[in-house]
């Protein structure tokens, strides 16, 4: 990994804080789940609760993306970092009052500070790092997501079985302040003049729209993306499904460990295996990884094969979502960048509701090794098709190799 993103003040301060709000995230709906497990019996009731920042997160997506193209990156940062503080808080007054419905403001407030902060920080990155590093950022971007995500709940995890639950939130506060500290610290350049976009009469979500049709490396990552999501939507039912086939409870905790190694492990050498090759072409090959990966995971009583294809599912994860970001950050005009990242998160939010409840009803249905299999035919097909069209639309989209200045 190139050496001068690590160099690179703000970028570094950009990681952490990533860290810091994508383990915290994962810390508090572990907590909650703690919290609700004595006050709301039903999983149903459980889930609709979890459901309720994120529905509200897809509402407030295309706003949130009016303001990161509209306001100046860090003060929208700052502000989404100061209202993430609200929710611990609130966390309180739902312990000391054995309050759902104060919980339920808590995970709402946690999901908007998500919506509006992760675009953001997609957006900021080319105005952070060179273009010719923005493959490397997305990578260490991305391992850094994935290593909160692991070490997110593990920590959690452990930290309500030890510790009460009022510790906890208040250790998430503790964090959430270093991260406002972090962002004071941030210094953007190279980025659009503010005044020439408040110039505009007004900023329109819908502007987008017309971008998307008409550039076809973006469509492709958008489909092909979606196709993953389906997958990654039903993930943990998947997981918990695999350990239930198999009667191995210990099986999850394979399947998660060696999942995010794989991802930490290859993403190292992402960069250096793509150089400055066709980023379409190459994100649309790896669709065949993960339909081989899909259809590995379909010989579901048998251990060797179900973690050797979530070994190279991981494998296929760390090149196809840096690639992927890394495609939209060079095709996408700057001054839309913000909204455009919110979009993609709004489409994530509800592909993923949409992939829980298909995948809750084809594994009751149909079972699990025939959604995996079906699964893997509409990867392969997407990945067939879409290769098709960048080839006749002749896409073909690579990393500037000029370096550029950028201030850390």
């Amino acid at each position: 990994m190139n050496s001068s993103l690590f160099r690179n003040r703000t970028f570094i301060f950009l990681m952490i804080g990533e860290a810091i709000q994508g383990a915290g995230i994962w810390t508090s709906i572990i907590a909650n789940l703690q919290f609700m497990q004595s006050h709301v019996p039903s999983d149903l009731g459980k889930s609709l609760i979890l459901m309720c920042g994120l529905f509200l997160g897809v509402l407030i997506s295309p706003q949130a993306g009016v303001w990161a193209d509209r306001f100046d990156k860090k003060k929208i940062l700052l502000i989404s970092g100061i209202v993430r503080c609200l929710a611990p808080i609130c966390m309180f007054a739902a312990l000391h009052y054995q309050s759902v419905a104060i919980m339920l403001l808590s995970v709402v407030i946690m999901q908007l500070a998500a919506t509006v902060y992760m675009p953001t920080v997609q957006a900021a990155l080319p105005s952070v790092v060179p273009a010719s590093d923005l493959l490397k950022a997305n990578t260490v971007n991305f391992n850094v997501i994935t290593i909160a995500r692991i070490g997110g709940t593990a920590a959690a995890g452990i930290l309500v079985s030890v510790m009460n639950l009022y510790t906890v939130y208040a250790l998430s506060l503790v964090f959430y302040v270093i991260l406002v500290l972090l962002i004071t610290q941030l210094k953007f350049t190279n980025i659009t003049d503010p005044t020439a976009v408040k110039k505009k009469e007004k900023i329109r979500f819908s502007e987008l729209f017309p971008l998307i049709r008409h550039e076809p490396a973006i469509l492709i990552a958008l489909i092909n993306s979606g196709i993953i999501t389906l997958f990654l939507g039903g993930f943990n039912l998947l997981v918990l499904k695999f350990s239930q086939v198999q009667h191995k409870p210990e099986l999850m905790g394979w399947i998660y460990s060696i999942e995010g190694t794989s991802i930490l492990i290859v993403g190292i050498f992402a960069k250096r295996l793509i150089g400055k090759r066709n980023l379409v072409t190459s994100s649309t090959l790896f669709m065949l990884l993960f339909a081989i990966s899909f259809a590995g995971m379909s010989f579901s009583e048998n251990t060797a094969a179900v973690l050797g294809s979530f070994v190279l599912f991981g494998c296929a994860v760390a090149f196809f979502f840096p690639m992927v970001s890394t495609l939209f950050q060079i095709k996408v005009p700057q001054d839309v960048q913000g909204r455009f990242f919110s979009f993609r998160g709004m489409v994530d939010r509800i592909m993923f509701q949409v992939a829980l409840l298909a995948t809750g009803a084809c594994l009751d249905l149909f079972g699990i090794s025939t959604f995996l299999i079906t699964l893997a035919i509409l990867t392969i097909i997407s990945g067939i098709l879409t290769l098709f069209f960048a080839k006749q639309k002749s896409v073909d989209v690579r990393q500037p190799v000029i370096r550029e200045t950028v201030e850390g």
